[in-house]
């Protein structure tokens, strides 16, 4: 591991970012750089008047709403769970042993005071250990003044012998402190430090998987622990987070999406235990109630909204308040609360997805994230119990107080057609985009983000084979080597389909493979939804282009041993700009289309007319993912540039400028479709300064692509798998999730 000079990484950082923005000025409208720039001014204002208040008084909510939470789900049949107890039971034993995987670290178990196996060659010196006593003097010197005494008052809820998680712990070792005004908490300031590591953990998505366990030993499952185990360790997990975590204190209040994740699991997992029959002692549930109170007036006094628009943190924001509202009891606060969340949830579905279906972010990872949140959130409005629907209807307009600004309308309708059939293209594009393997074509960024994490999907595996697969698995020793791994697959979306057709596909009552669609149906058991089919919108070619003079380049790709063609099909998304070609053998996808978040490009890449291929159900070609984002801007980079894709490349030239941020992409490719059906593709961009056409034809055993408007003409002859993977293939190893990244190159190993 190498020496950290924090000092001068700081600086250096701040110099590259210095150099980013003045880039990005240059490239803005000026009515967006005018309010940018206003934004700016009034959140130092408004954060000065902030920080004195909060470091002077307590942020802990001293007006509770009254009464219990709402119940959301009814009973909830304990068959559906038992097909998965095999995942439950070890994964719930990890997690109430405090041990996470998050984002690639491997099992560890978080606590204070332990050694962390770094990133990228950059660890940091791990800090004290602690040992927590029962009356809370451990916390001195580690929440502020003003909220020590309620601090000290939740930690004396849990049981006596509970040590705490170290919810401000990134896998470099770095860690952030709790007394910290969240908003002054540092974000990509040194080299190795990834903030997304604790928003992940305090996400607490795992507080479900504790929930089920619960459910199978209330049930007798075989080999659980007795079922107060688990309710106590999510009471304990749950007052823990509260106590050392006081509102707007610590960095797992800087990131409203993060915050309004969080309260959402809180909300489902604590119905799932009560649908299993799991009570709450009395002072449990007022701290829980408090904090959502707390939870719900952070999200709509932080809303994410930013000049140059708004995409996946601000539907994050409204789900999760949806969520809030709908649990707590009714006020006039919690009301318009309600009201606005289903006003932006509907509003949003509109704006964040196109008519194919697919999402204006241009990523497949990112499309399963806003979708699975429309979904649930759907769900909840339409099982709303009476008195929370009533509460729709009487919301008062003058009880909503958010920043930025957002007026509550008038009108107060429920999801509708329009929108159910927009659950069902976004179904639709990712049945299309799912490769006949089962995971998913990863196109753009994948953070591997979730709303919920009810079914996640395990591979088992032995430590030792984890650590042979993954790169970053490389000063692993969480768990001894012989112990069982579970590996989670962030590319299989079946969950989210599931969750979804119980929505726009429903069936009679059967036997359901996935969580996701029990708590959806769970959701809207009092009432009904028709199905809904997906009319995908028509695509109209133009007359074949004649192909562009000069050079061209040449390759083919041979895959023998029968037809590509037999039963191929073609599938256009044009607004997301995918183009899928699907036979019996084949499955090819090639991107070109917008960048995204309106030409922001947020969490596209430069992949213009890159393709992914899948020959007999195994990846030939596949686009590598994104791995990291702040913890090393180079390997960002790397992974966004267009040397990662199988692209038309020009020398080092990058089709696309990546030197805007970590999440701007220059958007001067301005690639188009020019004609798809079932004999052949042709797209273009002008990435480089000129025009750069890729024509693709499917022949019977081979597919041949040409690229014209490239100096280079050497022609490339691939045959069989091994050879396309080697030679063909990114320039990056394959990261099949956030954090992790296998030790081969090109697509994963068969």
């Amino acid at each position: 591991m190498v020496a950290v000079s924090q000092a001068a990484q700081r600086a250096a950082l701040g110099a590259e970012l210095i150099r980013q923005r003045l880039a990005l000025l240059r490239r803005l409208p000026p009515g967006v750089i005018a309010r940018r720039a206003a934004g700016i001014v009034g959140r130092g204002t408004r954060a000065a008047v902030g920080r004195y208040r909060d470091r002077h008084r307590a942020t802990y909510c001293d007006d509770p709403q009254l009464g219990p939470l709402v119940a959301l789900l009814d009973v909830l049949p304990i068959a559906s769970v038992r097909g998965a107890a095999e995942w439950i039971a070890p994964a719930a034993e990890l997690y109430r042993r405090h041990y996470f995987d998050i984002l690639g670290s491997g099992w560890c178990e978080v606590r204070y005071g332990m050694e962390c196996p770094g990133v990228e060659g950059t660890r940091y010196p791990a800090a004290p250990a602690v040992t927590a006593d029962r009356d809370g003097r451990w916390l001195v010197g580690r929440i502020n003044a003003a909220n020590l005494a309620t601090s000290q008052s939740i930690w004396r809820l849990t049981d006596r012998d509970y040590q705490p998680i170290d919810w401000q712990l990134d896998k470099s070792g770095y860690r952030w402190r709790s007394e910290t005004w969240a908003a002054d908490a540092p974000i990509g300031h040194l080299a190795g430090v990834d903030v997304k590591v604790p928003w992940e953990l305090a996400r607490m998505q795992h507080l479900a998987v504790l929930a089920w366990a619960y459910g199978l030993a209330r049930g007798g499952h075989p080999g659980m622990q007795p079922a107060p185990v688990y309710l106590t360790a999510f009471r304990n997990q749950i007052l823990d987070f509260i106590a050392c975590n006081p509102p707007r204190f610590g960095v797992n209040w800087r990131c409203t999406m993060d915050v309004a994740i969080r309260a959402a699991n809180w909300v489902v997992a604590a119905n799932i235990f009560r649908a299993f029959g799991g009570g709450f002692d009395q002072g449990f549930a007022s701290v829980l109630t408090a904090s959502l109170v707390d939870h719900g007036r952070h999200v709509v006094s932080h809303l994410e909204i930013f000049p140059e628009g708004r995409g996946n943190h601000y539907l994050a924001d409204i789900t999760g308040l949806l969520f809030i509202a709908a649990a707590l009891p009714r006020s006039r606060e919690s009301d318009a609360w309600l009201a606005f969340a289903m006003q932006e949830l509907l509003a949003e579905t509109q704006a964040q997805f196109g008519e194919d279906g697919g999402n204006f972010e241009a990523s497949t990872s990112y499309h399963r994230l806003s979708a699975e949140m429309v979904a649930f959130g759907t769900a909840l409005l339409l099982g709303l119990p009476e008195q929370k629907r009533a509460a729709l209807r009487e919301a008062d307009p003058q009880a909503l107080r958010t920043s930025p600004r957002r007026p509550l309308s008038a009108e107060r309708a429920m999801p509708g057609a329009d929108h159910l059939a927009s659950l069902a293209a976004m179904a639709a594009f990712t049945r299309a985009v799912t490769k006949p393997g089962g995971r998913i074509a990863q196109i753009g960024d994948n953070d591997s983000g979730r709303f919920f994490k009810l079914h996640p999907l395990f591979v088992s595996r032995t430590v030792a084979e984890a650590r042979q697969r993954y790169a970053n698995l490389e000063n692993y020793r969480g768990l001894p080597d012989g112990a069982a791994f579970l590996d989670e697959d962030d590319l299989d979306h079946g969950a989210t389909l599931a969750a979804i057709g119980e929505l726009v596909e429903p069936r009679p009552p059967r036997k359901l493979g996935f969580l996701d669609a029990v708590i959806v149906r769970a959701l809207v058991a009092k009432h009904g939804v028709g199905t809904v089919a997906a009319v995908p919108p028509a695509w109209r070619n133009p007359p074949p282009p004649p192909d562009l003079p000069g050079p061209i380049r040449t390759t083919e790709i041979v895959a023998p041993d029968g037809d590509l063609r037999h039963g191929l099909r073609h599938a256009a998304f044009p607004d997301f700009g995918l183009w899928i070609y699907r036979s019996d053998r084949l499955f090819l996808a090639i991107r070109c289309g917008s960048i995204g978040h309106h030409g922001r490009g947020a969490h596209a890449h430069n992949d213009q007319l890159t393709i992914e291929l899948a020959i007999d159900g195994e990846d030939w070609i596949a686009d590598p993912g994104s791995y990291l984002y702040t913890p090393s801007r180079p390997l960002r980079n790397a992974y966004r540039s267009v040397a990662a894709h199988c692209a038309p490349r020009l020398g080092e030239r990058e089709p696309g400028r990546l030197d805007l941020g970590d999440f701007w992409l220059g958007d001067e490719a301005k690639a188009r479709c020019l004609f798809f059906d079932d004999t052949a593709f042709v797209g273009e961009h002008c990435g480089y300064g000129r025009i750069v056409r890729r024509r693709i034809e499917i022949g019977e055993t081979a597919i041949t692509i040409r690229d014209f408007g490239l100096p280079d003409a050497a022609d490339l002859r691939f045959v069989g798998r091994d050879e396309v993977a080697a030679k063909f293939g990114a320039a990056v190893p394959f990261s099949p999730g956030y954090g992790k990244r296998l030790r081969t190159l090109g697509p994963p190993p068969r």
